[in-house]
């Protein structure tokens, strides 16, 4: 069964949007998680401009190595 065509999305405005979303994870708050929300913008902007390879491989490593978010950002006794 063929593949349906994919819908024509002017690149510059993907790029654009991908761009924003790094830029509002660059001010964000919630510092333990802005690392995967930063993988899923740059793999969904890969996917969507039609390097789907890409982003899967990129998916695979981080799979096997996914990044250790320390458990306190600074140690809870004094110096």
């Amino acid at each position: 069964m063929p593949v349906p065509p994919k819908p024509h999305v002017e690149h510059s405005v993907i790029k654009q949007d991908a761009i924003n979303k790094l830029k509002s994870l660059q001010r964000s708050d919630d510092g333990c998680n802005v690392h995967g929300s930063a993988q899923t913008v740059i793999c969904d902007f890969l996917d969507s401009v039609g390097y789907e390879d890409i982003a899967r491989e990129f998916r695979k490593v981080h799979e096997m190595y996914p990044v250790v978010v320390p458990r306190y950002s600074r140690p809870s006794w004094r110096s």
